[in-house]
């Protein structure tokens, strides 16, 4: 039987990728200024204060680096708060698996406040039992603390706990720990590796049924 769901935000409940991928043009843009092309590509594997520095460098900005990265989190909490929109389907599969009695706890990488936001304007928020971010914990998900944490606040086994993950390095992670994981659809995974380190692969959110049959019957 199913008794837990550990589910990740961005990409897996939140269709939200796309903004962490353009998320230094929508910066430059609230300041007037136009991207030069390829910028998403040099932002990419920099962290925070790393595009804070190349921006404030590569674009000339009077702003300190740290108001830069201010103002880049508050281009991304705008985005939560006013934008961000459910992954199809991901609504009414959070209320079938609470119908028949599955514990669900969101395990993200993203801050929590920014978190919350989206999740309340999606209306997700109310069909969660617990949300735990890696910035609580102060881990990646490259390590399993945050899916063992999760389970053992539902109080669920690992192996009737399903984790579901769009991010491959995250499915692995859980797929190693013992965790029966469902991988779900993203464009901006990679889809071909996810399917090769999950249970079950999952197009999108929208075939709850097919999906609790099927994952009834390796539990």
């Amino acid at each position: 039987m199913i008794k837990g769901a550990i589910f990740d935000a961005d990409g897996t409940l939140l269709d939200s990728m796309g903004m962490w991928d353009t998320v230094g043009e929508r910066y430059l843009a609230s300041l007037g200024i136009a991207a030069r092309p390829g910028l998403r590509q040099i932002l990419f594997p920099l962290s925070l204060s790393q595009c804070a520095v190349y921006l404030k460098e590569s674009y000339g900005l009077p702003d300190s680096h740290r108001d830069i990265e201010a103002g880049i989190n508050g281009t991304i909490r705008t985005f939560y708060r006013q934008e961000v929109v459910a992954k199809a389907g991901a609504k009414e599969f959070l209320t079938e698996l609470r119908r028949r009695g599955v514990a669900i706890t969101l395990a993200t990488a993203t801050d929590r406040e920014v978190i919350t936001a989206g999740l309340a304007r999606t209306g997700l928020l109310p069909l969660l039992d617990g949300l735990v971010t890696c910035g609580d914990l102060g881990v990646d998900k490259r390590t399993p603390t945050i899916f063992h944490y999760a389970r053992d606040d539902m109080g669920t086994a690992t192996e009737a706990t399903w984790v579901f993950e769009d991010a491959v390095h995250a499915a692995r992670t859980a797929y190693q720990a013992g965790y029966r994981v469902a991988g779900v659809a993203d464009p901006y995974s990679d889809q071909e590796a996810l399917q090769g380190t999950c249970h079950l692969y999952l197009p999108d959110l929208t075939d709850f049924m097919g999906f609790y049959e099927r994952a009834q019957a390796q539990t």
